[in-house]
C-alpha cells in the first residue's frame, strides 16, 4: 500500500511540472497550454506575421511562445534561435553597457560630455549644427539616458534642441547616438565591439550583436507590413547606440533577468537607472501629441530613468520599453517588486496593436502606458 502511494505522488508531481503555469500580477496562474492558444488566437485575428514572447517569474524564464512565421516565403515558424530586429530595445542594453563604464569611473554621469570630445562639436560633420546650439555645452550623459537632453527624437535638415537640456522629456534617438558616437571615440574601440566585451559576452548573448553577423544567416526573421508585404530584414552594418542591434527573445531575456537580479552595476547605479530622472508630462511619447502636455499619467507616475520607462502600479514600480520601425514591433516590461516580466520581439506592423491584450493574456498586466507609447487597438 505504500508503494502504491509513493507511486501514486510520483505521478502527480510529474504531471504538476509538466503541467507549468505563470503567474501573474494579480495572483491567479495560466497554463503555458491555455497561454499559447490565446496568444494563438490574437496572432491569428489581428494578422500578425509572427510573434516570440517569453515571461520572466521569479527572475527564471517560465513561458517562451513562438507563433505565426519569420519567413512569409518558407512559412517557417520563428524559434528560440530566431533573430529579430531589436530596434529601440538596443537603447537599455546601451545604457547598461554604459553605466558599467560610469562604475569604472571612466565617464561620469554629470560631466558635460563636450568634455569627452577630442575636438570642438564643430568639427564632427555629423554633429557641426550644435555649435550653434549655446546650451549644448550643458548636456550630460545622465539627461541623454533620461531623454531629457532637449536633443530632437530625429533632426530636421538641421540639428537643434527642442528645450533646454533638463527642461522637458523628449524622446531622442540623437541624443542616444551621440553618447555612442562619445564613448566609441574616447574608448578608441568600435561601439559593438564595446557592447559585446562589456555585456553581450557577459551574459552568454551569442545571438545578440549591434552590427550583423554572418553567424545569424542560418535563423532570422523578415519584416512585414500591415498589408502582410515584406519590409525586408534588418542586417546594419554600423552600430548605433540609438537601435542597431538584432537579438532573440531568449537572448533579450538574459539582460532584462541580469536588470531584474541587479547584477552587473554597482546598488548606486541601479537605484538612479530605475528611478525618474524626469516626470513626463507629454499626452504621447512620439508624433505630434508629444507636444501636448497631460496630467492623465500622474496616477501612474509616469518618467524616465537611465535607459527605461518608469511607472508606479499596484504591483509596485515597473520599467519598460518599446521598438518600433516599420515591420517590427517590440514590447518590454517589468516589475521588479514582482520578479516579473514579459518581452516580445514580433516582425510585423499588426503587433503593437495587440500588446495590451497580449500582455493582460500572460500576467494581468492593464497599466502600461500603451497608449502613450501609440500602441492601442484601433
Amino acid at each position: 500500500m505504500k508503494i502504491l502511494l509513493q507511486i501514486i505522488l510520483f505521478f502527480i508531481v510529474q504531471t504538476a511540472i509538466s503541467q507549468s503555469t505563470v503567474k501573474r500580477l494579480d495572483g491567479s496562474t495560466i497554463s503555458d497550454k491555455d497561454l499559447t492558444h490565446a496568444i494563438s488566437q490574437i496572432v491569428e485575428s489581428a494578422k500578425i506575421a509572427g510573434l516570440s514572447m517569453l515571461v520572466i517569474n521569479d527572475n527564471k524564464i517560465v513561458y517562451e511562445g513562438y507563433f505565426g512565421t519569420k519567413d512569409k516565403r518558407t512559412n517557417q515558424k520563428p524559434d528560440t534561435e530566431t533573430i529579430f530586429y531589436a530596434a529601440s530595445f538596443t537603447k537599455p542594453l546601451f545604457t547598461y553597457t554604459f553605466l558599467k563604464l560610469v562604475d569604472h569611473k571612466i565617464f561620469d554621469l554629470d560631466k558635460p560630455i563636450h568634455f569627452y570630445l577630442k575636438k570642438p562639436i564643430s568639427e564632427y560633420p555629423k554633429w557641426k549644427d550644435l555649435a550653434n546650439e549655446k546650451d549644448f555645452d550643458k548636456i550630460t550623459p545622465r539627461m541623454i539616458l533620461s531623454h531629457s537632453s532637449g536633443l530632437p527624437s530625429i533632426r530636421d535638415s538641421i540639428l537643434k534642441l527642442k528645450a533646454k537640456p533638463a527642461e522637458k522629456f523628449y524622446y531622442s534617438n540623437e541624443g542616444m547616438n551621440l553618447l555612442g558616437f562619445v564613448t566609441s571615440e574616447y574608448l578608441g574601440k568600435k561601439l559593438e565591439d564595446i557592447v559585446k566585451d562589456s555585456v553581450l559576452d557577459p551574459l552568454n548573448m551569442k545571438r545578440t550583436a549591434m552590427v550583423w553577423n554572418k553567424s545569424f544567416e542560418d535563423n532570422y526573421a523578415y519584416g512585414y507590413n500591415s498589408k502582410g508585404e515584406s519590409e525586408g530584414a534588418q542586417k546594419r552594418e554600423s552600430a548605433r547606440a540609438a537601435g542597431s542591434m538584432v537579438t532573440t527573445v531568449h537572448d533579450y531575456a538574459q539582460f532584462m533577468m541580469a536588470v531584474l537580479e541587479q547584477k552587473g552595476l554597482s546598488k548606486k547605479l541601479f537605484k538612479a537607472m530605475l528611478k525618474p530622472q524626469i516626470i513626463i508630462k507629454s499626452l504621447r511619447g512620439f508624433g505630434p501629441a508629444k507636444d501636448t502636455i497631460t496630467t492623465k499619467n500622474d496616477v501612474i507616475h509616469l518618467g524616465w530613468g537611465l535607459g527605461w520607462g518608469i511607472f508606479q502600479t499596484n504591483a509596485g514600480k515597473a520599467f519598460f520599453h518599446s521598438g518600433n520601425i516599420d515591420g517590427w514591433k517590440n514590447y518590454c516590461v517589468a516589475y521588479p517588486e514582482k520578479k516579473m516580466a514579459i518581452i516580445i520581439l514580433s516582425n510585423s506592423d499588426n503587433a503593437d496593436p495587440q500588446f495590451g491584450k497580449i500582455v493582460n493574456a500572460a500576467i494581468k498586466d492593464t497599466q502600461s502606458p500603451l497608449e502613450w507609447l501609440g500602441c492601442y487597438d484601433n
